[in-house]
């Protein structure tokens, strides 16, 4: 899978910029609570990738780094 090198986060922690307003709008549902999923694939792949949401327990949680940034 190749990735848009203009939405790469490299050598820094991740920000509101880095993100589509439709992944931002994703992010910011996980972060009301643990959800079971209902985000858009490539959303939630994107999301794991840049460390701002996990999969656990066969749900998705927020990080302390993903809380900032959909607070931003």
């Amino acid at each position: 899978m190749t990735e848009n090198p203009d939405r790469r986060v490299v050598g820094r922690l991740p920000n509101a910029m880095d993100l589509t307003s439709a992944e931002l709008a994703s992010l910011v549902l996980v972060c009301r609570g643990f959800i079971c999923a209902t985000i858009p694939k490539s959303h939630q792949a994107r999301l794991v990738e840049l460390g701002l949401i996990q999969a656990i327990l066969g749900g998705l949680m927020i990080t302390p780094m993903g809380r900032m940034v959909a607070r931003a």
